[in-house]
């Protein structure tokens, strides 16, 4: 354990933008109603995948009083759509110098490139010149803010919205800024892109005749990830800038590892090694400066990987007990790559202000490769002074964790 422990960032803000639809009250309450957000996917997409749920944003995110954004990718507005909900959620008066935004994405803006390349006639917008590049979201929200401290892209697969806070964290942590807004954008859903998680077989098809029961944390019948949308944001600030507002929780440590290995490693066939997951939990309580037996509650991973769930129950029960509660909204929102952790952040910072801890759906019968895991199935009414969120980047190379809570 990490005798001196840096100090915390609080979290003061959120916005998301969710197959619930807009908001983060939106999202917080048909995750705690146990409400599947999956449906079929798109028709126009469906000869382009083995997978035909998907997690789909059906509303409209355009501002009719800003046209010029129908030239942005569909990730970048709805990164912005989320971060105008996040900076409305608080009311702290920063010198924009001192405000930071750094956004996960693990695809970028593909949905631009990939029409760009199917467009027969090869005429395109200038706009493309500049909207196609993977940095293009985290430069128009910086820009919506008006925040002038570091704007920064992280890409790192499924882990990126978890690592974008990471590096916020860091940042307050090293005084270069006072506030940063922290996110993820993911717009999967692109021939070009399922098409390649296809030919992956990394996507579930077992299930497309029920597309709403599709994605399966933990379950004997799960069979691969379903798809996503979204985008998602939370406020981060030094404890000097709260002039006494009260933050919704605190974000006390985060850690990510890697599963190096010299021999050449095959994504289609990992090796059946926990230890790098075990290394990332154990290296956030480190960062935080709290025992195993002080955590309460787990956000897993739980993307409905054959494979990947049953690592991740092993090395909970590795590092905390059999008894820990463990649930994961993947069953209700799909695989959303960057975006899926910040909202797990979200709702881990939920769970420690309202008591209550959403249930993990679609999980009818827990394989016994994952056994013994304390899932929580129903909602279930907890205190816990910490939450873990944890991810897993895809092909399993990469982990990242984080510790939230309420008090200091």
């Amino acid at each position: 354990m990490n005798d001196y422990p840096l100090a915390p960032a609080a979290i003061v803000g959120f916005g998301a933008v969710s197959a619930y639809g807009l908001g983060v009250p939106a999202f917080w309450q048909g995750l705690l109603d146990g409400r599947s957000g999956i449906g079929p996917l798109p028709e126009n997409l469906q000869a382009y995948s083995r997978c035909t749920a998907a997690a789909v944003v059906d509303v409209d995110l355009f501002d009719a009083e800003r046209p010029h954004q129908q030239r942005l990718s569909r990730s970048s507005l709805m990164a912005l759509v989320a971060a105008r909900e996040a900076r409305a959620s608080h009311a702290l008066d920063v010198d924009p110098s001192r405000i930071g935004v750094v956004v996960g994405t693990g695809i970028g803006n593909l949905d631009l490139l990939d029409a760009a390349l199917r467009q027969a006639d090869g005429r395109l917008s200038p706009a493309l010149a500049f909207q196609s590049y993977a940095h293009a979201g985290a430069c128009e929200v910086s820009r919506e803010l008006g925040a002038r401290g570091p704007v920064l892209t992280v890409s790192t697969g499924c882990n990126s919205g978890a690592d974008a806070i990471g590096v916020a964290l860091d940042w307050l942590r090293l005084g270069k800024c006072d506030l940063v807004y922290a996110g993820g954008t993911e717009a999967e859903l692109v021939p070009g892109f399922l098409q390649a998680m296809t030919a992956a077989r990394a996507l579930q098809s077992r299930h497309n005749d029920r597309p709403e029961a599709a994605s399966r944390p933990f379950d004997r019948q799960r069979d691969g990830n379903v798809p996503g949308e979204g985008a998602a944001f939370v406020v981060l600030a030094r404890d000097k800038t709260l002039n006494g507002a009260e933050p919704d929780a605190w974000l006390y440590g985060a850690a990510c590892r890697a599963f190096g290995t010299r021999p050449p490693y095959d994504p289609f066939n990992p090796l059946p090694d926990p230890s790098a997951m075990i290394a990332t939990m154990q290296a956030t309580l480190d960062d935080c400066g709290i025992e195993p037996t002080q955590l309460s509650l787990v956000s897993a991973n739980g993307s409905s990987s054959v494979f990947y769930d049953a690592l991740e129950a092993g090395a909970i029960r590795a590092v905390f007990c059999e008894s820990m509660p463990v649930y994961s909204m993947k069953g209700a929102l799909g695989q959303t790559g960057a975006v899926t952790p910040v909202l797990q952040t979200i709702a881990a910072v939920q769970s420690l202000s309202t008591g209550y801890v959403p249930p993990t759906i679609n999980c009818e019968e827990l394989d016994p490769k994952c056994e013994p895991l304390n899932l929580i199935r129903s909602r279930v009414e907890l205190r816990p002074e910490f939450v873990m969120t944890h991810a897993i980047g895809f092909g399993g190379y990469y982990y990242a964790a984080q510790v939230l809570g309420r008090g200091r």
